[in-house]
């Protein structure tokens, strides 16, 4: 090791005098540039003796083969430059750039001195080996070069400080950021919102140029993929998102960070699909809540550097976490939303039910009331009718239009106990007599009962075919009583000449619920005076009718959609509006294909 200024041994004796004296030697310009030839003419060998060195002293761990070599070299040839030259302009690139990256890296001042020191060293021995007999020359050898190596040293020291100094600031910008980013994601509700304002927020919060939210499914896999950063022409180029292979399925399947200098040389990416923009410093972390991972976060292209750096990976961790409570809250936020709508929508239901029993009941109670009356009215008419039969009452002047007027009361009375009928048949409510039916003979059946008062108003029925045979399970005269209500009421909305068109389709089980069945649609649409949107959302309340007065009960559709309910279907009314038609769609689950038909020749319980 050689020896510091304080233990240097100097010529003894007056300058110049006595055996240890020395020419004057060459001036300090001269002398640096003699040493600078010196230590070009052993570069090789002094930077193997300086690389063993560093190793000794564990000031390479973390460098790879080619960093090692690359700056050894780069420090090396400075220190050469600043010998021959004077001017430290390659010292303060070097302590510049070294100070970037090792302050990002987490990596101290103390390894890139050391590793100064260690050079300081190997280079001093290279001087006593070559002065060592000539104490002058070497005391002024080492008077040239020491200042050198000290001033790159306080070059590269203060570059950390400066370095630090923005690292700090830096640091309180992101944690600015960082707790407004948590804030705008917490106040955020909708899980489609949180997610695209992740992706976005990551990328501005860490400088990339491009990011991205990967989102599992049930079963580990990507279900969604969200980006920032690319166009939505962009977008369309690229085609369809990716499935989670390469670097991206290695995120899935580890779940730990990842930071990759240039992902397209990692042997594990998979490349990209055509129309991609170039990507190649890459960041990916997971996004986790209390065990639970909902996906992964990546970003890529680091913006001003080549890579993304240790801080930058802390930061996405925490990003992360704080992205993972706000996905949380807003997929809980949606479940308590779905289950209120659900609460509510049971809730009607409730209501609308305990409604029509409530009806029924009362129903059932006037139709009883009244039907003894109406039997005493109907018969005493009935008597009266015989009466004025008689001869002698016939000719009688003031008994003229008794005829016309009882036969007013028993029409009437006619119409009354129908409507008495249909209370009752509201109130029971009976159970139907499940069995497989084919819906076209169904529908077939109860346009025959109307065909006949269609043709004398010069109206026409048309009735597509059926593309295929749809059998329901159903009971057979409640489903004639459905359509011959919905053929009624169409036939009573067109006013003079008009159509009724009746057509089936097959509508295929939704998307997630292959547990339900095939259904089939049937729908009864006319060309007549439509339905008001005010009217249109009470269509279904018992009692209601836009019909004149004396033409209808108002229990028509109620009845329609009870038995259509108690057949696992749904009913559905469509209007524009007023003078534009109406259309009544009916759902039901089709039956297995092989259950046998029933016979639906029976006739109808009723009609509007």
């Amino acid at each position: 090791m050689p020896r510091t200024r304080t233990d240097r041994t100097r010529p003894a004796g007056p300058r110049g005098k006595g055996p240890a004296a020395a020419p004057p030697g060459p001036p300090g310009a001269a002398l640096a540039r003699d040493l600078a030839a010196l230590l070009r003419a052993q570069r090789d060998a002094l930077r193997l003796a300086w690389l063993a060195e560093m190793t000794t002293r564990g000031l390479l761990k973390g460098l790879t083969p080619q960093e090692r070599e690359a700056e050894s070299a780069t420090i090396y040839d400075a220190l050469v430059e600043c010998l021959e030259t004077g001017r430290y302009h390659s010292a303060q690139a070097y302590a510049r750039a070294v100070a970037e990256r090792d302050v990002l890296r987490g990596i101290g001042v103390r390894h890139v001195t050391g590793a100064l020191l260690a050079l300081r060293d190997v280079c001093g021995r290279a001087l006593y080996k070559k002065y060592q007999r000539r104490t002058g020359e070497l005391t002024r050898a080492l008077d040239a070069y020491e200042p050198v190596i000290y001033r790159i040293l306080t070059i590269v020291a203060f570059a950390f400080v400066q370095e630090r100094e923005k690292a700090v600031s830096r640091g309180r910008e992101q944690l600015a950021a960082l707790v407004e980013a948590g804030m705008t994601l917490a106040a955020t509700r909708s899980l489609e919102s949180v997610l695209e304002r992740i992706a976005e927020v990551a990328c501005r919060l860490l400088g990339a140029k491009y990011g991205a939210l990967g989102v599992l499914d049930g079963k580990g896999q990507l279900g969604q993929f969200i980006t920032a950063g690319l166009d939505e022409e962009t977008r369309a180029r690229i085609g369809p998102p990716p499935v989670g292979k390469g670097i991206l399925g290695v995120m899935v399947c580890e779940a730990t960070p990842l930071r990759l200098r240039d992902l397209t040389q990692d042997p594990r990416a998979h490349g990209f699909p055509p129309n991609h923009p170039p990507m190649r410093s890459f960041l990916g972390v997971p996004v986790i809540s209390k065990g639970r991972m909902f996906g992964n976060l990546y970003l890529t292209e680091k913006q001003g550097a080549e890579e993304f750096s240790k801080e930058d990976e802390r930061l996405a961790v925490t990003l992360a976490a704080q992205a993972a409570i706000a996905i949380e809250n807003a997929s809980l936020y949606e479940e308590l939303r779905r289950s209120y709508d659900e609460l509510k929508q049971s809730q009607h239901l409730l209501v609308r039910q305990e409604k029509l029993a409530s009806l029924g009941r009362l129903a059932a109670g006037l139709a009883h009331e009244l039907n003894n009356p109406l039997s005493s009215v109907a018969g005493f008419a009935e008597a009266l009718q015989r009466r004025v039969k008689d001869v002698e009452i016939a000719r009688h002047p003031a008994l003229a239009d008794f005829p016309e007027y009882l036969g007013t009361i028993q029409a009437e009375v006619s119409r009354a106990a129908a409507i008495v009928r249909r209370l009752l048949d509201f109130a029971r409510q009976r159970e139907p007599t499940f069995g497989p039916i084919d819906l076209a003979d169904v529908v077939t059946e109860a346009v025959s009962f109307v065909q006949r008062q269609a043709r004398l108003a010069n109206q026409q029925i048309l009735v597509a075919p059926f593309p295929e045979a749809y059998a329901v399970l159903g009971d057979v005269q409640m489903l004639q009583q459905v359509f011959l209500n919905l053929l009624t009421n169409a036939l009573d909305a067109i006013e003079g000449a008009g159509t009724v068109r009746i057509a089936a389709r097959r509508e295929p089980t939704p998307p997630g619920r292959a547990a339900e069945r095939p259904a089939v649609a049937v729908d009864v649409a006319d060309d007549g005076t439509g339905i008001s949107p005010e009217h249109l959302a009470r269509i279904f309340e018992p009692f209601f009718t836009t019909k004149e007065v004396g033409k209808g009960t108002g229990l028509g559709l109620a009845i329609c959609q009870s038995i259509v309910e108690q057949h696992g279907g749904a009913i559905e009314v469509r209007s524009e509006g007023v003078g534009q038609g109406t259309m009544v769609t009916v759902r039901l689950p089709l039956a297995d294909r092989d259950q046998p038909p029933a016979d639906p020749a029976a006739p109808p319980s009723g009609g509007r």
